[in-house]
């Protein structure tokens, strides 16, 4: 929301519905995230991966073992639409319909 005159905490969604692993953007996912990192470092509240394949979310379990728990507990991979703890963070009327939200599901996007 970009409230003037306070820090503020985001919340990410990424969707890799119907995707291999070798469909997955590793570039663009990483290039978003250095850049997010670079210009608004330590705002990162949690980080949803939904819709997985299972290759992603078994070796984010094998991965995750050698992490600090902190960033751990940030990132969150299901192999479905949503996650049990997402509305525990989120509001649902700022989630889309197809994540169980009340947002209407997007179809245009205005970075097109």
């Amino acid at each position: 929301m970009f409230i003037p005159g306070q820090v503020e905490n985001w919340t990410i969604i990424y969707d890799l519905g119907g995707m291999g692993i070798s469909d997955i953007p590793i570039s663009a996912i990483k290039g978003s995230t250095q850049k997010m990192s670079q210009n608004y470092g330590g705002r990162l509240y949690k980080m949803f991966v939904v819709n997985a394949p299972g290759t992603i979310y078994f070796t984010w379990k094998m991965v995750s073992a050698f992490l600090d728990p902190v960033t751990v507990e940030k990132i969150k991979i299901s192999k479905t639409n949503t996650d049990k703890t997402m509305f525990d963070n989120i509001d649902p009327s700022q989630v889309e319909q197809k994540y169980g939200g009340k947002q209407p599901n997007r179809v245009s996007y205005w970075y097109f």
